[in-house]
């Protein structure tokens, strides 16, 4: 067996394991292996595994069998038994979070704090500190970036709103900390976050759109069950979505300029008239002439891009996310009908109910997914 396959096979049988405790407890490993038709050696080396990272717990000897042998270890899923944390890095600062391990939310703090290695690891700390939480109860860190990012090197490739070029982020900051730590992009984040707490929770296939207040526009591709990168971690950059009407003005996309797609959709070019998206959607709902024109041209734009990607990916559901989608509530009936008449395949859009956590919330998800196959 290749070792690709190999190592789909054993996260497959290490998520079965899990997820058969955390229904089920209290349960014993025999009982796991009977219910899943495994060995009981492969069930008793992934438990050994999933106590060794926190995920599982010992919780007693079972009751005595009728037949008085000898009673079994039960085994238990614990939220509390471990901690994620979760640092969003924006040009305003730095949000942390701390959760168990099944999302809850033990701390939040957004800080005013720069981006330098050493600050972001004084900020995790003093976050942990006032939390009550030990350094040891933390089972892994991830770091949502607003920037191209390689997750699996750990790498930023791009982060322009720093100044970031090819910058060995995680290896940075394994200098400070001495726990598993991952890194991602922020849209990506925020699918994940999606799919572990909000609106698209435990669905395979999905798209997640963020519209920012500013100039950025990005999706997400979450199918089966995975979260799509690319072969550049590219993958979702709606941004630069073309049409023919685009090609025949001679606008095309450029690298290190913002996109087509993105010049039409964006927070930036929403506010032009208005100032703020605020203002133009106040100016939509009292049906000014030139406010409703701006919002309808809008919406249209961002129907062709949701029906593009529903006609390419078959999602169950189409989540928009950012600043921006918050004040689409006006339209949403709208690009709903536009979607469903622009292609026949059928699809579910809505706005994302999650707010500014998603993102932090999805790193730890991202990582304690990725901790929990680390073998």
């Amino acid at each position: 067996m290749r070792k690709g396959n190999l190592e789909l096979l054993k996260k497959i049988n290490r998520d079965l394991v899990l997820e058969t405790i955390r229904s089920q407890q209290p349960i014993s490993r025999a009982k796991v292996a009977q219910r899943l038709n495994f060995s009981r050696s492969t069930v008793s080396a992934i438990v050994d595994e999933l106590i060794a990272k926190k995920f599982v717990v010992e919780m007693g000897l079972s009751s005595s069998t009728k037949e008085g042998g000898r009673r079994a270890i039960e085994l238990g899923f614990n939220p509390r038994s471990g901690f994620g944390v979760g640092v969003e890095l924006t040009a305003h600062g730095l949000l942390v979070c701390i959760t168990d391990l099944d999302g809850n939310i033990v701390w939040k703090e957004r800080m005013d704090a720069g981006n330098d290695f050493r600050t972001i690891y004084e900020c995790i700390v003093a976050s942990l500190d006032r939390a009550s939480i030990p350094m040891e109860a933390v089972i892994a860190i991830g770091f949502c970036i607003p920037g191209l990012t390689d997750s699996k090197k750990g790498i930023v490739v791009d982060a322009p709103e720093f100044g970031w070029k090819d910058v060995p982020f995680v290896d940075e900051m394994k200098k400070y900390l001495d726990k598993p730590i991952y890194a991602n992009n922020d849209v990506n984040c925020a699918a994940l976050g999606e799919r572990w707490v909000g609106g698209a929770k435990d669905l395979d296939d999905f798209v997640y759109i963020y519209i920012g207040l500013g100039s950025g526009v990005g999706s997400a591709i979450v199918a089966n069950g995975n979260l799509v990168h690319g072969k550049d971690f590219m993958a979702g950059e709606i941004a630069y979505l073309i049409q023919e009407e685009d090609v025949s003005r001679n606008l095309v996309n450029v690298a290190g300029q913002f996109g087509v797609f993105e010049k039409k959709v964006s927070g930036k070019s929403l506010a032009e008239n208005k100032g703020s998206v605020q203002a133009l959607f106040q100016s939509y709902t009292q049906n000014e002439p030139l406010s409703v024109q701006t919002v309808n041209r809008f919406a249209t734009h961002l129907s062709i891009g949701i029906a593009n990607m529903v006609s390419l990916l078959n999602p169950e559901k189409v989540i928009l996310g950012g600043e921006v989608a918050g004040y689409l509530h006006p339209v949403l009936d709208e690009v709903r009908a536009n979607v469903a008449r622009m292609t026949p395949i059928r699809t579910t859009v809505e706005i994302s109910q999650m707010g500014a956590e998603a993102g932090v919330l999805g790193v730890i998800a991202f990582a304690f997914d990725q901790e929990q196959n680390v073998i």
